[in-house]
């Protein structure tokens, strides 16, 4: 019975080990795909969150990427062209934001993502889709 125990342990690691193994490796592959694409358009850090502009759908929206490891990973979040309500800073850029200037904020939906109060100046991300180095 022993025998089946140490075989099951090993086999668990080894299986563990090529999990592991894959799962670098595709990591290394997507990033190699969205680098190609330039969707790495502007990344910023704002505190331990990382912000990716991805693709303009239309000129009120912009899809982007936004990973807070302390709450929410959106991989594809649409964000729309607003007026802010209340002052703030901008996720991207770190500006100050004043209120009635013009914004990206996420879509409303049901239930409200957990960057729902966040704010990009829209003059920000003008710019990055607009800028032809990016």
């Amino acid at each position: 019975m022993d025998q089946y125990l140490s075989a099951d342990t090993a086999w668990q690691r080894t299986v563990g080990q090529l999990d592991a193994g894959c799962a670098r490796q595709l990591t290394a592959q997507v990033r190699q795909i969205v680098d190609s694409h330039g969707s790495s358009r502007l990344p910023a850090r704002n505190g331990d969150v990382a912000i990716t502009l991805l693709d303009r759908p239309s000129p009120r929206t912009a899809t982007v990427s936004w990973s807070d490891p302390r709450g929410c990973k959106y991989g594809e979040q649409v964000w729309r062209l607003a007026t802010a309500k209340r002052s703030g800073l901008c996720a991207l850029s770190g500006q100050r934001i004043a209120a009635g200037d013009a914004i990206y904020r996420p879509s409303k939906v049901e239930p409200p993502p957990a960057n729902a109060t966040a704010m990009m100046l829209a003059t920000v991300v003008e710019l990055a889709f607009n800028d032809p180095c990016c």
